[in-house]
Parts: structure tokens; C-alpha cells; sequence
């Protein structure tokens, strides 16, 4: 290979280092907000069932309002909430172990370029 071929293939290969980097720097800034609200859900689910019956009314914010509910409603609609964190919770792992592994196998192939050359 001559060596302005082999300088593109590493410039492309450093890009594609630095893209997977971004966006796994990005994924685990979403499987923060995931674990975060995650937490949310389970400490009000947790506080609910310790202090109010199924029939008692509860005061859930809706922007600047408040909206009249029950609470095995209102812990119905956590349990929905909670699935939908769980599955894309599911989802950004296995883009993160994607990402992670392109990452690797990038950085293993450009040290066998530079180890060639």
C-alpha cells in the first residue's frame, strides 16, 4: 500500500474513532436521564403505596397545573412510565455495546495499520 493511501485510510479510520466516541459519550449521557427518572418513578411508586390508599385522591403536576387523580391510577400510569424507561433503557445498552465494540475493533485495526507500516 503506498503511503497516501494508507494516511486516508487512517484519517477515515480516526473520524470513525472520533464519531463512535461522540456518540457513546451521548448514549451514556441517556442512560444517565433513563437511571435518573428510573430512581423517580420507583421513589414516588415506594412513597405512594407507604402513605395512600388506592381510593385517595392525589395531585399530579401537569405543567403549571395540577390534575385531580386516584392513586392506583396515578401508579398505574408510573408502571407504563417505568416500562417505556426499561425498554429504552434495554435499547441504549445494546447501542452502547455496539458503539463500544466498533470503538475497539477501530482502534485494534488502526494499531495493526501503524504495526505494519
Amino acid at each position: 500500500m503506498n503511503q497516501e493511501a494508507l494516511q486516508k485510510v487512517l484519517i477515515e479510520m480516526d473520524n470513525q474513532l472520533n464519531k463512535s466516541r461522540a456518540e457513546l459519550s451521548m448514549v451514556n449521557v441517556q442512560l444517565d436521564r433513563v437511571h435518573t427518572n428510573l430512581t423517580v418513578i420507583e421513589s414516588t411508586k415506594s412513597r405512594l403505596n407507604k402513605l395512600c390508599e388506592p381510593t385517595e385522591t392525589v395531585w399530579q403536576g401537569v405543567g403549571k397545573a395540577f390534575v385531580a387523580d386516584t392513586t392506583k391510577s396515578y401508579l398505574e400510569d408510573l408502571q407504563k412510565d417505568s416500562k417505556q424507561f426499561k425498554e429504552t433503557e434495554s435499547s441504549l445498552n445494546i447501542k452502547k455495546n455496539y458503539l463500544t465494540t466498533t470503538l475497539n475493533n477501530t482502534i485494534e485495526n488502526m494499531q495493526t495499520i501503524v504495526g505494519k507500516k
